[in-house]
């Protein structure tokens, strides 16, 4: 049985109707109706959790997971506001995550009754749609309420995913689930055209410059676009990413031409600016860059194409949004970023500038060798038990094909300085790049995901979200590696930073261990306090057959020395004899 509120009937019918088939619901009294009604439904997996904020990122998680929109049901009052968090996260990430809150009726708001707020508008800077549903009495309030949620649903999937928020106000009595079936609703549907015809000028733009970088940001991963992005290297042009950016493993023409290779150490290369010749450095300068996707990670490759005075930036934006991100924009396509891709793979490319291509290819190879070496020379050094080092012991163990949640703002750095195993899947909260939630989205992803999920996290990172493991139905797959340094790393190896109030006041100095939260979590618990103990657990952690943590204990100022001595090494490196 259904809750006989009629918005809460609407609301559940259109939900299976737009193909919604997850919701994370959270516990309390208001938003009962819709717990029950939701659970009730058979087309549904309901997440039940107590913590609004947790349960927010455990939504953003599904969704990376399953890569479909995923609702989130909050009770009255500051419920609503716990979830703000991931609200902008998703927004900033592109993530289709519906927000729906129960409200107590309007006449009640500012009367000093129990848990009410001014719901509607409170998550307006980061929503893409936000509706408040009336009171059904007429057939025309029926007709309003299926519109607004219509409206709501179809917003945040296209033209470009964002979250939405759906208020809806209720009032006593709460509790009669009397309907036995869900109503027959009409849905709305809405198309957009998938295709892109380049314009005479863009055309010819793309055949004149001869330096060409293309650097895709955080996307899903998607083989079809892996794909395409790879196809421009075929084309003479440099393709900076990431990990975030989920290529995958550089490819090769098939007839064996290696064209451009995916270039995947921007960041170092950038780092080592002003150790070459200017003559040198002078090669790497792109005459054209090209934007797509979500945030890019390297400070250093941003701040250094601000400097370039005849850049020409073009951006992708299904929105049409224009993000002046190295201040020289002059085009943004309003399209799909395959559509856009596809169009330039369709055109044969004539003219390029070979010793730009080589420069990149020659710098990352450099920059590249650099780590090996390094990797090495400090395989016995104190340095070997840092963080930074470690990461790449695991990332050399952890089997390929799995899902990697990469924790802000340490570990999504070190991990960048090492390839992945094939076919791995990278996620991280890089919309808004805060350190909460973390662990949540991971969780949400392990829920499903069929292989095993791997989360690396520092501990700041880990103890803020520690309610996501506040759960009675854990999933069995979820790995967790924490990097437990006592603090934020990060703040250690910023340039400048000294101040006596640096570990207190400012990275968040703690002692705090993962022991006591694994046994009460019923996970399985693995440390290391030294490199010997961690090549030792090491494999029983990757292939452990359930949910598990392995807290790493290290010392703070060595793994600072380590990540900037790793650094140095790789900047001397990248533009040597170049």
């Amino acid at each position: 049985m259904y809750s006989d509120n009629e918005c809460i009937l609407q609301l559940t019918a259109l939900l299976c109707a737009h193909h919604v088939e997850h919701v994370v619901v959270c516990a309390g009294s208001r938003n009962a109706p819709l717990a029950h009604s939701l659970a009730s439904c058979p087309k549904l997996v309901t997440h039940p959790c107590v913590d609004e904020r947790s349960g927010a990122f455990e939504a953003l998680g599904l969704m990376q997971g399953l890569q479909r929109p995923v609702a989130l049901c909050v009770t009255s009052g500051s419920a609503l506001l716990d979830a703000a968090p991931a609200v902008a996260e998703a927004f900033y990430q592109e993530l289709p995550l519906i927000v729906i809150s129960a409200d107590r009726p309007l006449a009640w708001i500012d009367q000093r009754d129990g848990q009410t707020i001014r719901q509607p508008g409170s998550l307006h800077n980061f929503v893409r749609r936000e509706v408040s549903l009336p009171v059904i009495a007429s057939a025309e309030d029926r007709w309003h309420c299926n519109r607004l949620i219509n409206e709501a649903l179809l917003e945040a999937v296209a033209p470009v995913p964002g979250p939405v928020h759906i208020n809806i106000p209720l009032s006593e009595p709460l509790f009669h689930f009397a309907t036995p079936d869900l109503p027959a609703v009409r849905t709305m549907q809405r198309s957009f055209a998938q295709g892109l015809t380049l314009d005479a000028e863009a055309r010819a733009t793309w055949q004149t410059a001869r330096r060409i970088l293309v650097l895709p940001g955080q996307m899903l991963p998607d083989a079809h676009m892996a794909a395409l992005v790879h196809g421009l290297c075929r084309q003479h042009v440099v393709v900076a990413a990431e990990h975030l950016a989920n290529l995958g493993d550089p490819v090769r023409d098939t007839a064996g031409d290696a064209a451009c290779p995916l270039v995947t150490r921007a960041d170092l290369v950038m780092a080592g600016l002003g150790s070459g010749s200017q003559e040198a450095e002078a090669l790497l300068a792109p005459d054209l860059v090209i934007t797509l996707g979500g945030h890019i990670v390297s400070k250093r490759l941003k701040k250094y194409l601000r400097t370039l005075p005849h850049l020409v930036h073009w951006h992708v934006s299904a929105d049409g949004s224009m993000p002046d991100l190295f201040q020289h924009l002059e085009r943004v396509f309003a399209c799909q970023a395959p559509a856009f891709v596809q169009a330039l793979t369709d055109l044969h490319k004539e003219a390029w500038d070979a010793a730009f291509v080589q420069a990149w290819t020659n710098a990352d190879a450099r920059a590249d060798a650099a780590l090996r070496e390094t990797l090495a020379q400090n395989a016995q050094a104190e340095t070997a038990f840092s963080d930074v080092f470690l990461m790449q012991r695991f990332l050399n163990s952890m089997p390929e094909g799995a899902a990697l949640h990469l924790a802000n703002s340490s570990p999504v750095r070190n991990a960048q300085f090492w390839p992945l195993p094939k076919e791995t899947r990278v996620f991280c909260n890089r919309g808004v790049n805060g350190i909460d939630g973390s662990l949540s989205a991971a969780m949400g992803c392990a829920r499903v995901t069929d292989g095993p999920v791997f989360c690396c996290i520092g501990d700041l990172s880990f103890f803020y979200d520690v309610n996501a493991l506040w759960r009675e139905d854990l999933p069995g797959n979820l790995h967790i590696l924490l990097f437990n340094n006592q603090g934020g790393l990060i703040f250690r190896t910023l340039p400048g930073l000294s101040s006596p109030y640096l570990a207190s006041h400012i990275a968040g100095a703690n002692s705090l261990q993962a022991r006591a939260v694994a046994e009460n979590a019923h996970l399985a618990y693995f440390s290391a306090v030294t490199l010997q103990e961690f090549e030792r657990v090491l494999p029983a952690f990757c292939s452990h057959k359930g949910s598990c943590i392995l807290e790493v204990q290290t010392n703070p100022a060595i793994c600072a020395k380590a990540q900037q001595e790793l650094t140095a090494a790789c900047a001397r490196a990248a533009l040597r004899d170049a």
